[in-house]
Parts: C-alpha cells; sequence; structure tokens
C-alpha cells in the first residue's frame, strides 16, 4: 500500500513540475520570443517550425495532468526532446543538459504512470 501511494506522489510531483516547467516554454515559443525564435534560427530552422514545437509541446504537456493520457503525453514530449537533444549536439551551439534532464523526468513519469495508461485498464463489464 505504501509503495503504490509513493508512485501516485511522485507521479504527481513530477506531472506538475513538467507541466509547469512547459507552461514557461511552450507559450514563449508559440508567440514568438525572439530569444527562442533567435535560438532556432541559428539551429536552421524557422519560425513557423518554433511555433509547431511549441503547440506540441504545450498539448503534450496538458495531458500529463490527466493520468490516463500521461504516458501519452510523456511520450510526446520524449520525440520532441530526442530532437531538442540532437539537435543541440549537431549544431554544437549550445548546451544539451536541460533537455537530457528534462527527457529523463519524462522517461521516469511514463514509467509511473504506465499502470494508469488506457491500454491497460481493465475491460469493462
Amino acid at each position: 500500500m505504501a509503495n503504490i501511494r509513493i508512485r501516485v506522489v511522485a507521479a504527481w510531483a513530477l506531472s506538475i513540475m513538467l507541466f509547469l516547467t512547459y507552461l514557461t516554454i511552450a507559450p514563449a515559443k508559440l508567440l514568438g520570443d525572439p530569444g527562442w525564435l533567435q535560438r532556432f534560427q541559428e539551429w536552421g530552422y524557422s519560425a513557423r517550425f518554433m511555433g509547431g514545437i511549441g503547440m506540441v509541446e504545450f498539448i503534450a504537456a496538458a495531458l500529463l495532468l490527466f493520468p490516463s493520457l500521461a504516458t501519452y503525453g510523456a511520450g510526446i514530449l520524449t520525440a520532441v526532446l530526442a530532437g531538442a537533444i540532437y539537435t543541440h549536439l549537431s549544431t554544437g551551439l549550445h548546451s544539451p543538459a536541460f533537455a537530457v534532464q528534462l527527457i529523463f523526468m519524462t522517461a521516469a513519469l511514463a514509467a509511473l504512470r504506465l499502470p494508469d495508461a488506457r491500454w491497460n485498464a481493465p475491460p469493462e463489464s
């Protein structure tokens, strides 16, 4: 019983922390923040691509707040973060450290929320 409670509390803590992190990052990309725009241009990406990434991040982060959908949101964010890490490493312009931290946190959340995923729900009688 205690292990389940710890898992639930840890999952909610990670969900809220990741959601709040993306709540500060995603809107800046959606609204065309000059700092983010400069970075995306340095990496060779367009402003439209930046807005699309911001939208995907925002929607996926919102999914983290619903236990039955959190695994989907974490999967989407993991794919976006893998792309971010690749971009950082291939261009060498910025450190990928923050993206690496986020991908580990997102993977941990996916592992914690896996039993809550829709495909694991017992069949309705």
